[in-house]
């Protein structure tokens, strides 16, 4: 019996060649040491093999069943955003070099992906407000599962408190990492769809840290700043999650007084991509540093002065002794914080503010023609930064189907039991595409 992988670029020859080498007759001989009774018996089930030209056709009809967010007008929302992509940004991060760049092991062949990673980290730093970023980690909901384990490191408490404003999914997340660390999550209760700060103040007793998602799960930008004075003690850590492109429009989370920024970078020119891969993003103050989880990247010189790149402040724990590592993270999502650097070197500082100012403004535009349409309510005003919720006259999910049939894509969500309507404008919705919405939405009016 021989290997029958077609994907190995081995004839049959050279494969009883190989294990002719090892000392083994067949590849049956090679696997024998594993018992018997912990084998399977019989096939795996399997269909026949295809041909290239098969798998092609068959995997084009699969594709074919998806209903991309291009073929219609997109105005989900929920944490991934429908940016505009530059051209650019992809002719450079798919350029082969970064495309198969690996782990950095060897920073003396590892210059150009350790110094992405630098530039990446001192982005992330300027946009933060603090003091030192990784290099990235999985995605925003890990990110912030991330802060509130180290939160729990550094103050040697168990009590985090997570706001009913922040997005499901990233509560999820939290609720998973920390399911076995002796942790105890509290809800902060929320006003108008923002913050408690009274409730804040009095569950505040003793808790390690808050974390506090701005824009929320209803598109609201939260008070960072007035969160930190609500806190009972200062030593209690503020979680500042945001996604980085409101932050062209927010206070810093440094300057509001944060400890840990986490974020969703998708909206740093990365594709929705039907869900990932996404990028985790995380800064801290420099006192936190040897906490933060994963790689970071860091400037020196060589013994000829030439600057270099190494990585830095990491415990190979990370890799071999989990018991002591910061997290069980020890890798990054490379490839996609290269594309947010190249992305925001791109935009740059004024690049970035405007269209954040260019997505509040638009959304602006649409939220205050729904609200005059009659019936239509938006419940929490607009202090939204380009996402907000809508209140319709009829079921939220009858408007969310008719839409679909007319090319537009729409969100729900769910606050307090009730269903409502989600819109996200971006840069790329026109003018003539929100009135257009906003003529649909008239029609249930």
């Amino acid at each position: 019996m021989t290997l029958q992988h077609p994907y190995i670029p081995a004839t049959e020859a050279e494969e009883l060649e190989m294990l002719e080498a090892i000392g083994v007759q067949s590849f049956e001989e090679l696997i024998k040491i594993i018992p018997s009774d912990l084998r399977m018996a019989g096939d795996l089930g399997l269909s026949a093999g295809l041909s290239e030209m098969e798998v092609i056709g068959e995997l084009s009809k699969l594709a074919a069943t998806n209903y991309p967010s291009s073929s219609g007008i997109c105005f989900l929302g929920g944490g991934s955003y429908d940016h505009f992509v530059p051209e650019a940004v992809r002719a450079i991060t798919q350029r082969s070099e970064f495309y198969t760049a690996y782990t950095p092991y060897q920073a003396e062949v590892s210059q150009g992906t350790l110094q992405a990673m630098y530039e990446f980290q001192s982005m992330i730093c300027e946009l933060s407000g603090l003091d030192v970023a990784n290099a990235s980690l999985y995605d925003g909901a890990s990110a912030a599962a991330e802060a509130c384990s180290m939160a729990l490191s550094i103050t040697g408490r168990t009590k985090i408190l997570l706001p009913e404003t922040i997005r499901p999914e990233t509560r999820s997340v939290i609720e998973t990492y920390l399911r076995n660390r002796s942790s105890e999550l509290v809800t902060i209760a929320s006003i108008d769809g923002l913050i408690d700060r009274a409730d804040l103040a009095a569950k505040s007793v003793d808790a390690a840290a808050v974390l506090i998602q701005s824009p929320n799960v209803l598109g609201l930008v939260e008070d960072w700043a007035g969160a930190r004075e609500a806190l009972a003690t200062d030593d209690t850590v503020l979680i500042a999650d945001a996604d980085p492109l409101t932050l062209g429009l927010q206070e810093s989370p440094g300057a509001a007084g944060a400890d840990i920024y986490v974020g969703e970078g998708q909206s740093l020119g990365i594709p929705l991509s039907y869900g990932g891969p996404y990028l985790g993003l995380m800064a801290a103050k420099e006192k936190y540093v040897r906490r933060l989880p994963g790689r970071i990247a860091g400037r020196t010189v060589d013994q000829d002065g030439q600057t270099g790149f190494v990585m830095v402040l990491r415990t190979r724990e990370q890799d071999i002794r989990r018991e002591k590592a910061t997290s069980n993270i020890c890798t990054n999502q490379g490839l996609m914080a290269l594309w947010a650097a190249v992305y925001l070197s791109l935009l740059g500082k004024e690049g970035l503010r405007s269209l954040a100012r260019l997505c509040f403004n638009k959304s602006q535009y649409l939220g205050r023609a729904i609200a005059d349409l009659p019936g239509y309510e938006l419940p929490f005003g607009f202090g939204y930064a380009k996402e907000f919720t809508v209140r319709p006259p009829v079921l939220a999910e009858d408007i969310r189907a008719e839409a679909e049939c007319e090319g537009f894509l729409i969100g729900l969500v769910e606050w307090q039991g009730e269903k409502l309507l989600q819109l996200a404008v971006t840069e790329k919705r026109t003018r003539a595409e929100l009135n257009r919405l906003v003529e649909f939405l008239g029609g249930f009016a």
